[in-house]
């Protein structure tokens, strides 16, 4: 495995903080060559920590600023790639905003927003680059526990239950060429987003909303996000080469029986 990844190329959205971060740094440590999308243009400070981890080697990084819900920048990154004789391995859709807004207090045009992003972007970046990616390569999507269950956050939610219906479409259609599609979905994971405060949730709000994604985590903590980048690798690599369409909860058992737990926990009978 050690020698895996020492030719292959990974694209990663949300790659200049966060989870997307992580993910990055993680995959280049391995050998891989990455290339880094966020929206953030190149020469901001909001990559430096990406930047100085792949300093020993920076030709294996490639940062580009970018909207992924940008169907033309996607056209022509596809057209760049091909130029350059890239054929990429493994893509990991990982840029996503939320807004914690139910359906009467999001507007359309916050609507719209959320599931450009968090949708349509995943949908775009399959729809260039995967004609041209590796035979046995492998895309990841990052969805959510809200794209497993009922979650207040109307645009969010429909979001990431919709990006679990494309990994499925996308896995049927590429699976003659042996790419596999999966979807992590993640629960509670300590990054700046999970804290982050908006219109509706103020700052004590945001506290409260961590507090309680906690509990509802059988195991009582949020994931550091290695853990998530650790299942990201595992799907990108040939230990999980007979894992295709699948959803995989990385949240610390919220799903799995989070709810019940809690009540378990107040009857007294856990």
């Amino acid at each position: 495995m050690s020698n895996f990844w020492h030719d292959k190329h990974i694209l990663v959205t949300g790659a200049a903080q966060g989870q997307g971060l992580t993910e990055a740094k993680a995959l280049y440590s391995l050998g891989a060559n990455i290339i880094a999308i966020d929206l953030a243009a190149p020469d901001q400070p909001v990559w430096n920590d990406l930047i100085h981890h792949c300093h020993a080697e920076p030709q294996r990084l490639m940062v580009r600023a970018q909207d992924v819900s940008d169907a033309n920048a996607w056209s022509e990154l596809a057209d760049a790639l091909k130029k350059q004789s890239i054929q990429l391995h493994g893509l990991v859709n990982n840029a996503g905003i939320t807004l914690r807004k139910t359906v009467n207090q999001t507007s359309p045009e916050e609507w719209r927003r959320i599931l450009s992003v968090n949708l349509d972007g995943a949908f775009l970046a399959i729809h260039y680059l995967s004609p041209s990616m590796r035979a046995g390569g492998s895309i990841v999507n990052i969805s959510s526990t809200a794209g497993l269950t009922g979650y207040f956050s109307a645009a969010y939610t429909a979001s990431k239950w919709a990006l679990r219906g494309l990994t499925r479409c996308a896995a049927q259609e590429l699976a003659d060429r042996h790419i596999r599609v999966n979807t992590i979905c993640p629960g509670l994971v300590e990054t700046p987003m999970i804290h982050k405060a908006n219109a509706v949730h103020n700052a004590e709000q945001a506290k409260i909303f961590h507090e309680g994604n906690r509990q509802a985590t059988l195991l009582s903590r949020g994931a550091e996000p290695s853990e998530i980048a650790n299942v990201v690798i595992f799907l990108l690599s040939p230990d999980s080469s007979f894992i295709n369409a699948a959803d995989i909860p990385v949240d610390g058992g919220m799903t799995g029986g989070g709810i019940y737990w809690r009540i378990g926990k107040m009857t007294g009978n856990l």
